[in-house]
């Protein structure tokens, strides 16, 4: 299948991090392009030997200690941390300073601090910078104050205090638009920021640099914070020595990211890292995008599992090109061979209190939060620090008329299957146990994807959807394979293997689908919500759940049907919603609600019990079990529910088993005796062959029978 975890973020949207009162700084703009060039032309003399020397025969270390002007002297007494209350004594009356931290893009982290930003290209991972991408769309923008001095490295100011104002438990990522470690930002302005994350203890901070050195003449003179962690990003074998370098610091909290991943690495020494994080590029166009193979991935990730303190491992992302193979990151994913590494250290999980599992979830619950937020601003940003202007505030009341006239826009109600299933919402289907509920979704997805109708609707003329997402929690591979190895398979029809995933994890990837297919038509079927849930649905789960899909559903203008279990019922009575497994809060929620209730072994019917865009109809659909080519149902008929309650064997009167005997005789088919009996097609076969193996004649043992004419 062409499709497997899908799950990737988009750094192109990280622009919401940087935010306004970027410093003037020495270096001018065309710098960076110029220092770029002399990169790529010359991208080996860039690389240090093996002692560690460079061209010019200086070795990292007389690099690192060159002192800046704002650098401590050796000799000072203890370094003093302020409180948060002298902090925030300090910030200036004058200067706009936000009060929140905006949320990031990037999985393992949970909002963005853009005290500094910009940089200039120091080796060959910065060649596809998306930071530096930003920068310039950004600075073409007449409206905004961001990045108004285009790439140039600076410190922000209104940011300094913000942290100390977000009393959110996060984990946050530092100057994600530019390097912390750069030259033009001061030592001064550096331990700002460092006396800022000693203060805020609700946090764990993150600072990845391409230049450890000046990190290392920073905390010459002042500790470092116990929840700040300190990383190099090293894209190949030929800059490990940037992790030799951080090692100087007298840190236990290090991070090495290997970012983008450009090669493979031998000998990779781990010793006091607590966090790896890979991930291949994903550069726009994604045919520049620079191959990662799995072969490195894996020997990063035995070399690590094999330290002897073994750190965490956390793969963002696979990237667009992986082993020359060229797709959307999302998918490619994130899996290796099948396992998912995403791990947080110790240290982030003491200081914050949770598991790797409620880590992922809360920075995946931010990013949703971001995007509702996002959907709902309509309006420019106050210019006054806190508040907002009264549109801004008032921007989600809308006059009830132009909501009818936007409705009307629309037209009709676009049906994808039937009047079951409708573009935009969220249908559940629940039924008994072997009722076929995974056989009839597996067959509606395949009926979507090729432009077909094989359940009694009439057939589209063309496929009503440019991709079906099948995720599968129940049926393995060797499974689907005997189902429908005999059949032609559209390649819209996509497959993922969820097996092994809870429930926030499936809603997570739905919604990276959903988002980096945001131009097409795609519908998703969850199979099933009972076994995902991995125990009972609360009406908590259930609230949360439907909410989410309903989200995702009016973002991405996307289709959800998903799976249910019936609880158990009396089989001889209509089925209703009350009979459905789970919270009410699942069926109050979803637009429509499907229920397959079991005639007998061969025999179902479906029961609309709840349809917002459709008329319900008065009559149940009635299918049989197949498995002629594959497993599958046949419709039958449409008829009344009562027609197919559970029937006890006493109602197989000998006058109703003459009955059938004598319309058989007369050549009708079973089918249509059934039909005619309000009776099963199981029924009418079990009486037909009890009689033949008896030797009886139908015809001469019943005498005078007349089938209605609206039987023939």
């Amino acid at each position: 299948m062409e499709t497997n975890n899908l799950k990737s973020l988009d750094g192109g949207t990280i622009n919401s991090a940087i935010n306004e009162n970027v410093n003037d700084s020495t270096r001018v703009m065309n710098q960076v392009d110029n220092n770029i060039e002399k990169t790529e032309m010359r991208t080996e003399d860039m690389q240090p030997d093996k002692n560690g020397n460079d061209k010019n025969g200086q070795t990292a270390e007389t690099q690192v200690l060159t002192p800046g002007n704002n650098h401590m002297e050796k000799g000072e007494e203890e370094y003093h941390f302020p409180t948060v209350e002298e902090l925030l004594r300090r910030e200036r009356k004058d200067i706009l300073s936000l009060r929140r931290l905006p949320y990031t893009d990037i999985d393992y982290a949970t909002y963005n601090w853009s005290v500094t930003q910009g940089c200039l290209k120091l080796s060959p991972g910065c060649k596809h910078c998306y930071a530096e991408v930003i920068a310039r769309n950004q600075s073409k923008r007449s409206d905004t104050r961001r990045f108004k001095d285009g790439f140039k490295p600076g410190f922000n100011e209104g940011l300094l205090y913000t942290p100390l104002h977000d009393t959110r438990k996060s984990i946050v990522f530092v100057s994600p638009l530019g390097d912390f470690g750069h030259a033009d930002i001061t030592d001064e302005q550096r331990r700002a920021a460092i006396e800022v994350i000693q203060a805020d203890k609700t946090k764990v901070f993150l600072i990845l640099t391409k230049r450890p050195e000046t990190l290392v003449q920073l905390f010459e003179n002042i500790p470092v914070p116990s929840n700040c962690l300190l990383g190099v990003s090293v894209e190949s074998e030929a800059y490990l020595s940037r992790m030799d370098t951080l090692r100087k610091i007298a840190s236990d909290n290090l991070v090495v990211s290997f970012a983008p991943l450009l090669g493979g690495m031998k000998d990779i020494n781990f010793d006091r890292f607590v966090w790896v994080l890979i991930e291949g590029e994903a550069t726009r166009p994604m045919g520049n995008a620079r191959m990662v193979r799995t072969e490195w991935i894996q020997s990063i990730i035995e070399q690590a599992e094999s330290a002897p303190i073994p750190p965490a491992i956390y793969i963002k992302q696979l990237g667009k090109n992986v082993d020359g193979v060229v797709k959307s990151k999302a998918q490619h994913g994130y899996l290796v061979k099948g396992v998912s590494y995403r791990q947080y250290p110790q240290v982030i999980r003491t200081i914050l209190k949770n598991t790797d599992e409620e880590l992922e979830k809360m920075n995946m619950q931010q990013k949703k939060d971001k995007e509702m937020k996002k959907e709902r601003s309509t309006t420019k940003k106050t210019t006054t620090a806190g508040t907002g202007s009264e549109a801004e505030a008032l921007s989600h009341v809308i006059p009830l008329s132009k909501v009818v006239k936007e409705g009307a826009k629309k037209g009709k109600v676009n049906n994808l299957y039937g009047t079951w299933v409708v573009e935009g919402e969220v249908t559940v289907i629940a039924g008994d146990t072997n009722a076929g509920k995974s056989s009839v979704t597996y067959q509606m997805g395949l009926d979507a994807a090729s432009g077909k109708n094989t359940l009694g609707f009439p057939a589209p003329t063309k496929p009503v959807v440019d991709e079906v997402v099948y995720i599968d929690t129940e049926l393995s591979i060797t499974q689907l394979g005997q189902r429908f190895g005999g059949i032609t398979i559209s390649d819209r029809m996509k497959y993922i293997d969820a097996t092994a995933w809870d429930l926030e994890r499936i809603l997570s990837e739905i919604e990276t689908i959903a988002k980096e297919w945001n131009k097409k038509k795609v519908l998703f079927i969850l199979d099933s919500i009972t076994v995902a849930a991995t125990g009972s649905i609360t009406a908590k789960v259930a609230k949360e759940l439907m909410k989410r899909l309903k989200l995702i559903c009016g973002r991405y203008n996307v289709t959800v049907i998903t799976l249910m279990h019936t609880r158990k019922r009396d089989k001889s009575k209509p089925i209703e919603m009350q009979d459905l497994a789970g919270s009410a809060k699942l069926t109050d929620l979803a637009d429509n609600v499907l229920a397959m209730a079991k005639c007998n072994a061969t025999e179902v019917y479906v029961k609309v019990l709840k349809s917002r865009s459709n008329a319900i109809p008065d009559k149940v659909r009635h299918f049989e079990i197949r498995s002629d080519g594959y497993l599958h149902l046949e419709f039958i008929r449409e008829c009344e529910e009562e027609d197919l309650l559970a029937q006890g064997k006493s109602k197989l009167t000998p006058e109703v088993e003459q009955e059938i005997l004598t319309l058989r005789g007369k050549g009708y088919s079973v089918r249509k005796i059934a039909d005619h009996m309000k009776l099963s097609k199981s029924a009418i076969d079990r009486v037909v062959q009890k009689h033949k193996d008896s030797g009886e004649s139908s015809v001469d043992t019943i005498k005078d029978a007349q089938l209605p004419d609206n039987a023939a």
